[in-house]
C-alpha cells in the first residue's frame, strides 16, 4: 500500500484557458460523443475555478495498468467491459457511480457513511457496501483500482492529509481481505484538496468528506 503523500499536481498546472478551449473543441468536433457532457462540464468547472470535475488520479491508474496484475488490456472491447461493471456497481447501496469516459468509472462514497467523525475505522454498513464492491471487482479482474480519500477543511492541513490517507488505506485493506488483488490497487489521500463543495457551509463540508474509487480498463 502506498502512503498517499504524493499529490498529482500536473492537472493544476494546465492553463485554465487551455482547459476551457479543449472542452469546447472536443465537444464541437464530436457531437455524438456520449461522454461529451461530462468532459465539457469538468473543463468548464476548472475554468471557473472549481476542481470538482477534474479527473484526479489518471496517471496513477495508468501506472497500475502497466503492471502484470491487470494484463495486456481489453482492446476494442474495453467499453463493453466497463458497461457491464457499471451496471453491477450501480446496484451497490450507498454508492454513486459516474462514467468519466469510455474506460473509467468513478464510484463515490460519503465518508459519513463509511466512517465516524475523525475516524478511519470502517462502519458496519461500509463493510457491507465494500463487500459488494469487492465481489464486482473480482468478477472483472482486468481493471485498475485507485482509492482516494478526501476531507473537509476543518482542522490543520497536516491532520487532514493524514486522516485522508488512513481512510483510503482502510478501504484498500478491506478490499484486499475480501480477495481483491492488491497489485491492481493503489490508495492515496488528498487531504482537503479538490473539494466538490463549499467548505464554508456544513452541507458543503459533509460533501467534501468522502472516499472515491476510480476503476479503469486498458484499451
Amino acid at each position: 500500500m502506498h502512503n498517499g503523500k504524493r499529490i498529482p499536481l500536473r492537472l493544476l498546472l494546465v492553463p485554465v484557458a487551455a482547459l476551457y478551449l479543449t472542452a469546447c473543441a472536443t465537444t464541437a468536433s464530436d457531437p455524438n460523443d456520449p461522454y461529451a457532457k461530462t468532459k465539457k462540464g469538468a473543463m468548464i468547472g476548472a475554468a471557473a475555478g472549481a476542481v470538482a470535475g477534474l479527473f484526479v488520479g489518471d496517471g496513477e491508474l495508468d501506472e497500475v495498468l502497466g503492471g502484470a496484475a491487470v494484463g495486456a488490456g481489453l482492446g476494442a472491447g474495453v467499453g463493453i467491459y466497463m458497461d457491464k461493471q457499471q451496471r453491477e456497481l450501480e446496484q451497490i447501496e450507498n454508492a454513486e457511480v459516474e462514467r468519466i469516459d469510455a474506460e473509467t468509472l468513478r464510484i463515490s462514497f460519503d465518508s459519513d457513511i463509511l466512517f465516524a467523525v475523525d475516524s478511519s475505522v470502517l462502519s458496519s454498513g461500509a463493510m457491507r457496501s465494500l463487500d459488494d464492491f469487492s465481489q464486482v471487482m473480482q468478477d472483472y479482474p482486468k481493471t485498475a483500482i485507485l482509492i482516494q480519500g478526501y476531507t473537509d477543511s476543518t482542522g490543520s492541513e497536516q491532520h487532514n492529509q493524514a486522516l485522508s490517507e488512513r481512510r483510503a488505506g482502510s478501504v484498500e485493506q478491506h478490499l484486499s481481505l475480501r480477495g481483491v488483488d492488491g497489485s491492481r490497487m493503489n490508495a492515496l489521500g488528498y487531504g482537503e484538496g479538490y473539494p466538490v463543495a463549499d467548505n464554508d457551509t456544513s452541507q458543503g463540508r459533509s460533501q467534501n468528506r468522502r472516499v472515491e474509487i476510480l476503476v479503469k480498463g486498458k484499451a
